[in-house]
């Protein structure tokens, strides 16, 4: 009969440790739903601005930035809207406005004033384009290169990508 009471006592002593694991876990999920993050925490993953070769293959859902979330379901929004919130401050616009038709590429210009030698140019405003007709690591690599140029700090930008 003691092998039995032995065999009793450890099968309690599991059902406790499963029951305290589940406990945990129950309230781990409870607390992501009341701060609503438990989407964010299965779907997606934050990476900073440089982690440009590491984005290949991915698909971006927004950018974050000053305190913003802003939705990008391409690259190429991705891009736009960095630029768009940096050019909120005049001294920075100045600086980019400055860049066109000296940030040149090989075969295209890569900021310009008139979109006619870009094959798939994005309007920032009136009298600056930006090339976007690259591979997401170049065109990662050309955001970083303009945000160096104009010395505005991006390490405060995030990079939300889907987590498949």
């Amino acid at each position: 009969m003691s092998i039995v009471n032995e065999i009793r006592e450890k099968q309690n002593l599991l059902i406790t440790m499963i029951n305290s694991t589940f406990d945990e876990l129950v309230e781990k999920v409870e607390k992501l739903q009341s701060e609503g993050n438990l989407e964010e925490m299965n779907y997606e993953v934050e990476y900073p601005l440089t982690n440009s070769t590491g984005f290949k293959g991915k698909k971006p859902i927004a950018v974050k930035m000053n305190s913003k979330r802003i939705i990008t379901p391409t690259w190429k929004k991705v891009v736009e809207n960095i630029l768009l919130e940096v050019m909120q401050d005049n001294s920075m616009k100045e600086k980019i406005l400055s860049l066109r038709d000296v940030l040149l590429g090989r075969v295209r210009t890569r900021v310009s004033k008139i979109p006619d030698n870009m094959r798939s140019p994005i309007k920032l405003c009136e009298g600056l384009y930006i090339e976007t007709h690259y591979d997401t690591e170049t065109l990662i690599n050309l955001l970083i290169e303009i945000l160096q140029i104009i010395s505005y700090d991006y390490n405060n930008i995030k990079i939300v990508i889907k987590n498949k």
